[in-house]
């Protein structure tokens, strides 16, 4: 599989053949724009890099506050399997709860990706 960056340098690789320069000046131009693009990724990356190191610092409790609710809210489902609760009703707004809960845990994790 193939990334974007190598995408990128495969077609301005094709856009260099069709200029009309000397063979030398091509390999020297397409060798600059692949040093350039690959210091933009690599910028890249470390940039990537500090925001996962900075969402990963914090104490226990901000790290793990969303599998902990999320934990909470199958256990009371759990426990509604076995006995009657007055939360699990249809009419209750745990489920409305529950679908924002899964909503933002599943988002948030897209999106820190």
């Amino acid at each position: 599989m193939k990334g974007p960056v190598s995408n990128v340098i495969e077609a301005v690789g094709g856009l260099v053949d069709r200029l009309t320069l000397p063979a030398r000046e091509k390999r020297e131009l397409e060798m600059e724009i692949t040093r350039l693009l690959s210091s933009l990724e690599t910028v890249s990356v470390k940039k990537r890099a500090e925001v996962v190191r900075g969402e990963a610092g914090g104490n226990w409790l901000q790290r793990s506050w969303r599998p902990l609710l999320m934990l909470v809210f199958a256990t009371i489902i759990l426990v509604g399997a076995f006995m009657p609760l007055p939360l699990l009703e249809d009419t209750s707004r745990f489920w409305d709860l529950l679908e924002i809960g899964l909503g933002g845990y599943i988002i948030g994790k897209f999106k820190s990706r």
